[in-house]
């Protein structure tokens, strides 16, 4: 009979998590990214994960060509743009009005806690990263 303590489930969870930050890491160190995510740049990566809950994507796309005909596919523009005229160009994915409110939000916390750089938020550890997403309004699971 064992006298050693059985493992928490939660310090199981964890060690599985490890394992799988380990495994992924791992593989995208030998294979690199995939680019299964339509996007040009990774901003524009990260505006459509916001657009696209709740829609198909062909709905996403109207509304990006929509974003970057308005010359508002920057952290800047959008930071800037009122959320009314936001929510206009962004109409063909739906719930628009919500959507226009989680991509201010999501763009104001980008400026701030990044300065809009995209190296300085992929230097940030995944899991502190996805939690502070997890933080704002309208970011769910699966959209961080």
């Amino acid at each position: 009979m064992s006298t050693q303590p059985r493992p928490s489930a939660e310090s199981s969870i964890e060690a599985r998590r490890a394992l799988l930050e380990r495994i992924y890491d791992t593989l995208f160190e030998k294979i690199g990214p995939r680019h299964w995510w339509p996007g040009e740049t990774p901003f524009e990566v990260m505006v459509g994960a916001i657009l696209t809950q709740n829609t198909a994507w062909a709905n996403v796309e109207k509304a990006i060509a929509n974003l970057k005909a308005a010359g508002l596919l920057e952290t800047g523009a959008l930071y800037e743009v009122d959320v009314r005229r936001l929510a206009e160009l962004i109409r063909p994915s739906g719930y628009y009005n919500q959507k226009a409110l989680k991509l201010k939000r999501f763009v104001a916390f980008f400026a701030e806690q990044y300065g809009a750089s995209v190296e300085r938020m992929k230097a940030e550890p995944t899991a502190e990263l996805r939690e502070k997403l997890l933080q704002i309004n309208g970011i769910g699971p699966e959209t961080a």
